[in-house]
């Protein structure tokens, strides 16, 4: 269609760039606004209540200072009234008043009336009544210092009311300072639930049909948004909906190209099942031909040794005698005794066969391997599943490994209904591979069970009976053993128990069998 999209991403001036291709250039998605707006509003609201809060407090301290300001003055003229009578008792009980005393009263009072600001009016006058009582003292003590205290009584009795009045006042700030910080926290709240009403429409919405396109492509829609829908949406999607349309435009042509893919596959994959399936059938053809030879060579085997001590009988038998008739027919018997002595010797040679050279086995890649060739084989309803750790490696002969288990899995395919599970297993169990086929079949006959495998002999309608018997001809070359038996409630479970060898370390070779 000559339409390539081409990745979106994010401007260097915080634009959402979308690039649709050739066909509609790129389109800038106002990123800035969609996120810093509404951030900076917040942001703005929250700072201006944080300062209307910080006035509220830095007023209250302020109001605050006053009061301790003039308690502290307070306590001092409380001070200084206390040392007045505890000098004017002395005085009154006949002891001898120390003018050190009454100067250092003098000085007190004298500091007093010196201090500036947060007292009461009257007070510097009054101060001054007690700086006059005090010189009098020094002529008649307990006179001046008694006029002195009535002078003090008056100074605190002011400087209480001026501190109620202080009192009264920071009441009164707190009490207006109370209500601003409530009328901001309804003032922010407000505000916030303007925002996102804001937001809801400029933002939410088109979020809302962008999610609705979206949800078209996940049900596999690939319909274009339509151009009156296109001119009806607001400048900010706009660039987001023309790309839809280049993306969905995009997709109709990858499906096409899917099914088209799929079509072909579906082929190729039908022509590998063919050839697998009659592949197979060779292959059983060649293992019952190997059976019969195995059969035949074990037969001829025996059959030499009676041959031989008939062979040799006759020898015995033509040199006692004389007759050449007789001489003339036991030489013809002992010619085709020869003849068919080297006959049989010629079939044992034949099913004789060299050995298979261990090489190293990555034995979840061989059962993987196999059982990707043999699902095909499988009906649909029948899963084939590995159950192989990673590291398990051994030396052994790939090649009749391979062949023993394509055996015993066809098995369990073939006794599967249409619905069932074939389950292949394997673990190292000391220094031997312990390998299990499972299935879910009908099981062992009692008779299989208990007679063992037998060449030929099978439970199965159009069965050979030689696979069993394959298997275990390979594991008994390689010193394992074979087991059969049933599972509960039902299905059947071969486990062969193979010599591992261990692989050694940064070897990817062949090794010789351990």
């Amino acid at each position: 269609m000559g339409r390539v999209p081409t990745t979106a991403g994010l401007s260097g001036r915080g634009a959402f760039v979308i690039a649709t291709g050739d066909v509609g250039g790129s389109y800038r998605l106002p990123f800035r606004r969609l996120f810093w707006v509404p951030i900076g509003m917040s942001a703005a609201l929250v700072l201006l209540a944080l300062a209307g809060l910080a006035v509220v407090a830095w007023r209250g301290m302020e109001g605050i200072r006053p009061l301790q300001t003039h308690l502290h003055r307070i306590a001092r003229i409380q001070d200084m009234a206390l040392s007045m009578e505890q000098t004017l008792l002395e005085g009154l009980r006949g002891a001898h008043i120390d003018p050190t005393d009454i100067d250092r009263l003098r000085l007190d009072v004298t500091r007093l009336a010196a201090m500036d600001g947060h007292m009461h009016p009257e007070t510097p006058a009054r101060l001054a009544q007690v700086a006059e009582g005090l010189d009098m003292a020094r002529l008649h003590p307990v006179d001046g210092l008694v006029e002195s205290m009535a002078a003090v009584r008056q100074v605190l009795a002011g400087e209480r009311e001026y501190h109620r009045q202080l009192l009264d006042k920071v009441a009164g700030d707190t009490a207006l300072e109370l209500r601003l910080a409530v009328a901001l926290l309804g003032i922010v709240p407000l505000a916030g639930g303007g925002l996102l009403l804001v937001l809801r429409a400029r933002i939410k919405h088109p979020l809302d049909d962008l999610g609705n396109l979206l949800g078209r492509l996940a049900a596999r829609d690939y319909r274009p948004v339509a151009q009156t829908a296109l001119t009806e949406s607001t400048a900010l999607v706009q660039p987001v909906l023309h790309s839809y349309n280049e993306l969905v435009c995009r997709l109709q042509d990858l499906e096409a190209d899917h099914r088209a893919r799929q079509q072909t596959l579906q082929r190729e994959v039908r022509k590998a099942t063919e050839a697998l399936l009659a592949q197979s059938r060779e292959l059983a053809r060649a293992e019952r031909l190997a059976a019969v030879g195995a059969v035949s060579a074990g037969l001829a085997h025996e059959l030499r040794n009676p041959l031989a001590g008939i062979q040799m009988a006759c020898g015995k038998l033509r040199r006692g005698l004389t007759d050449p008739a007789q001489l003339t027919r036991v030489e013809s018997v002992i010619n085709e005794l020869k003849r068919l002595s080297e006959l049989l010797t010629v079939k044992v040679d034949a099913a004789r066969h060299e050995p298979e050279v261990p090489v190293r086995v990555h034995l979840q890649t061989l059962v993987n391997d196999l059982l990707s060739l043999t699902r095909y084989q499988a009906p649909p309803g029948v899963a084939l599943v590995a159950d192989i750790p990673d590291a398990l490696e051994c030396v052994l002969p790939a090649a009749g490994l391979r062949q023993a288990l394509l055996n015993l899995v066809l098995n369990a395919i073939q006794v599967q209904d249409a619905e069932g599970r074939v389950t292949l297993r394997a673990h190292r169990q000391d220094h031997q591979l312990v390998l299990e086929v499972e299935d879910e079949g009908p099981g062992f006959p009692e008779e299989t069970l208990r007679a063992g495998v037998r060449p030929f002999a099978t439970g199965r309608i159009g069965g050979t009976g030689l696979g069993l018997a394959i298997v275990r001809r390979f594991t008994r070359d390689h010193g394992g053993e074979l087991e059969l038996g049933n599972r509960q409630p039902h299905g059947a479970r071969v486990t062969l128990r193979l010599a591992c060898a261990a692989v050694p370390i940064g070897d990817d070779g062949a090794e010789p069998h351990a």
